[in-house]
């Protein structure tokens, strides 16, 4: 008997709200398809990466050095470390991006440091497209995947080094300098070609070291640096490089989770609201249930296989709908990265989201179900339920408004921020127009000091400055010392973001990064003691700042002029111009006194112009669904109290009273809530929003991270949260129309 009566309510509740069980259902779907899909995306991002890595023997440490070296010390030094598994030296010929074209397209304005390399002979190995190693035959040159769409690049197109050709024989992948935030990029050419071309560039060397498992990187680090031997550059890690790597498509999922955590939340709030209509509307089935005996738990649990089924269908809606989004979504990162070792890992993330979101709504619709406890048989025989606040679907309402325009302006308020010329003081550059790379060799020095003259005689700069970075002994407060990455120079003149204290302004000051300053416990107003000729100085820490640059652990040196000769790792200017001044001409002058010139807006966009075009493309997708959630989760909610109140709505028709007067009703209910969530929104996304982002720059040494906002973007944000509200009410709303007077004398329909 409770089973016929449970399948009557079943079919029945079906045949009158089968607009609320498609609702349901689609509410699940596009929960789990988002989950599911940023699974998908992350399984296939972190494994092609790491199969890449494996395939490639991407180096443990690697030290990138400029000038002579010395093979028998690096040689006996790698000889006499345990940790050491194999060591190799792999050239690489910097060239003048003036000089390389690609087909047709010149890449003067590169900002990346491009050049030919020579495959490595154990490990460091660029591979082809299908993860395998190229042949390099004569004349033929592979060209980094990344420049494949950038330059409109294809294999046959001819690339051309000053007066020398190549031909395009295929692409490869570089684990170490895949992505764009690396700054350099290798062309793999055979071993006669790169002698042929060995004159019209500058060699440096990539000191590479595979260490066995386990092994500490930074002990390393220190022994090497301790070794005095050759460091005239940057030093690179694995975890570093996989960080680089991870980062530029990482960003895009990480806006894709936000974007599924937010959406799961709307449609809990949603399904609570449906749920709950349902209950009240079935009262009375539910209350003859009771009054013949059926338990509270019983009737539950009918409740709940009926809804469990919905969950079940659209979670495997969502599932079918993430595999459709996968292949486009991720087409990008495959080409970049390959795909993972074992394929099958991603469709597993993908189940075991869609089980973990459908036993969260399964979980949660159980708590509502609850409520089937407080109803006794005569309430409900007699229609006196409880259909909770009056004000409930009004709340519903701004919460859905505020989480939806939440959601649109976290990717807007951190692509106005990237974009912005301030966005370049969290990468631990100064906030200048112009800079300029002295080339290494024995006389960059000199070149330096006769720069500084120049630069000092020169009527089209309105400031510069000097810098020097040098790699100095430092001993700490516990005694024990260390290799500290330091830039030397007058840093109160073009600072970087300062999340504690400020630049340091006088002599026997410092400054850390972030990161750094975490590694070694040293805040503002600590001191540390610096090496200088035979004795350490003491220094005040009078500042943290964010850098996320070398690895994100450097520090800041106040000097007047930077005179340390020692272990120089290179020098840099910071320039701003007048307005009246040429750039174009001021950087062919000073091209020839021996400086690369790099316009810093440029090399910023050129370092994150892809990932910069990814945050806009989520802008727009992230409008557009918000949009779309907002009319459709507000209309549901409007008809939902449209039917609610169909009785009242009918007996003030009988009264008198127009379709158009009981709208307007609607209308001065609804829009105080719209606003009152468009303003919660637009406060929580430009508050918290900026702590999630910051959160995740804040691992890259990007600590203090503040947005920088922009109005006019934030303002269209608002308006049109705010259109898709009133165009959601305003559809929802028409059903009054199809409302008739008669219906409050027969009882309604």
């Amino acid at each position: 008997m409770k089973d016929n009566i449970y399948r009557r309510m079943t079919k029945e509740s079906w045949r009158r709200d089968r607009f609320s069980a498609v609702s349901f259902t689609a509410f699940v779907a596009i929960s789990v398809a988002m989950i599911s899909l940023t699974a998908m995306l992350f399984a296939n991002l972190t494994g092609a990466i790491e199969h890449l890595m494996e395939v490639a023997g991407t180096p443990d440490f690697l030290q990138m050095h400029a000038g002579d070296i010395d093979t028998d010390a690096l040689e006996e030094f790698a000889q006499n470390r345990p940790e050491v598994a194999d060591y190799q030296i792999v050239r690489f010929l910097n060239l003048e991006n003036s000089i390389l074209m690609l087909g047709e397209e010149s890449l003067l304005d590169s900002t990346q440091d491009n050049g030919i390399s020579i495959q490595g002979d154990g490990f460091d190995y660029m591979v082809g497209l299908n993860n395998e190693l190229p042949i390099v035959c004569p004349g033929a040159v592979y060209v980094p995947v990344c420049y494949e769409s950038m330059y409109h690049v294809k294999t046959g197109d001819d690339m051309r080094i000053g007066n020398s050709k190549l031909t395009v024989a295929g692409f490869i992948r570089d684990s170490q300098m895949n992505s764009m935030m690396a700054s350099s990029k290798r062309f793999l050419v055979c071993e006669e070609d790169y002698k042929n071309l060995r004159s019209l560039g500058s060699e440096e060397y990539l000191i590479e070291f595979l260490l066995t498992e386990n092994a500490d990187t930074n002990a390393f680090k220190t022994a090497y640096e301790d070794a005095n031997l050759p460091m005239n550059g940057p030093t690179i890690t694995r975890p570093l490089i996989k960080m680089m790597n991870t980062l530029s498509d990482g960003i895009m999922i990480m806006i894709i989770l936000l974007i599924s955590v937010l959406v799961l939340l709307i449609s809990l709030v949603c399904i609570r609201f449906m749920l709950l209509t349902r209950v009240v509307s079935e009262a009375g089935e539910v209350g003859m249930l009771k009054a013949i005996g059926i338990s509270g738990k019983e009737i539950r649990n009918m409740f709940l296989r009926r809804y469990s089924w919905l969950v079940l269908a659209g979670a495997g809606l969502g599932m079918v709908i993430s595999g459709i989004l996968f292949h486009p979504l991720s087409s990008q990162m495959q080409k970049l990265y390959g795909v993972s070792a074992n394929g099958l890992d991603r469709y597993l993330y993908a189940v075991l989201s869609a089980v973990l979101i459908g036993s969260i709504i399964i979980l949660f619709i159980l708590r509502i179900l609850k409520k089937l406890n407080e109803m006794t048989a005569l309430k409900a025989l007699t229609g006196r339920v409880e259909e909770g606040k009056k004000n409930s679907s009004m709340l519903c309402i701004m919460l859905v408004t505020a989480i939806a325009v939440f959601l649109m302006l976290i990717p807007s308020n951190l692509y106005s921020t990237l974009s912005s010329s301030e966005f370049v003081t969290y990468m631990g550059i100064g906030n200048a127009e112009i800079r300029m790379d002295m080339r290494q060799g024995n006389e960059a020095g000199e070149d330096f000091e006769t720069i500084g003259a120049t630069l000092s005689e020169d009527k089209d700069i309105k400031e510069y400055a000097l810098y020097q970075t040098s790699l100095i002994p430092v001993r700490l407060d516990d005694g024990t010392t260390m290799n500290m990455l330091m830039e030397q120079g007058d840093h109160s003149k073009f600072p970087v973001s300062y999340s504690q204290g400020h630049a340091p302004v006088r002599e026997g000051e410092a400054a850390l990064s972030y990161l750094l300053s975490e590694e070694l416990g040293c805040f503002p107003g600590d001191e540390i003691f610096v090496k200088t000729e035979e004795e350490y100085e003491k220094c005040i820490i009078t500042g943290i700042y964010s850098d996320i640059t070398n690895g994100g652990k450097t520090a800041k040196l106040f000097s007047e002029y930077p005179d340390n000769k020692e272990n120089i790792m290179w020098r840099i200017t910071y320039v701003t111009l007048t307005d009246e001044a040429n750039r174009e001409d001021f950087a062919v002058r000073y091209a020839a006194r021996g400086a690369e010139v790099t316009d810093i807006a440029s090399q910023v966009q050129g370092t994150y112009g892809p990932t910069l075009n990814q945050v806009w493309q989520a802008s727009i997708l992230v409008k557009m669904v918000s949009s779309l959630i907002i009319l459709l989760v507000i209309m549901l909610f409007v008809r939902m109290m449209i039917a609610n109140r169909r009785n009242m709505i009918s007996i003030k028709k009988a009264m008198g009273f127009r379709s158009l007067d009981i709208k307007k009703t609607f209308w001065k209910s609804c829009v105080p809530y719209i606003l009152a969530g468009i303003i919660l929104g637009t406060v929580c996304g430009c508050t918290f929003g900026e702590k999630i982002c910051g959160t995740a720059l804040k691992s890259l040494g990007a600590e203090g991270f503040r947005f920088t906002y922009n109005m006019w973007s934030i303002s269209m944000n608002m308006l049109i949260g705010g259109f898709a509200a009133i165009l959601a009410i305003y559809l929802g709303s028409n059903g009054i129309t199809g409302i008739k007077a008669v219906e409050c004398c027969r009882g309604g329909e």
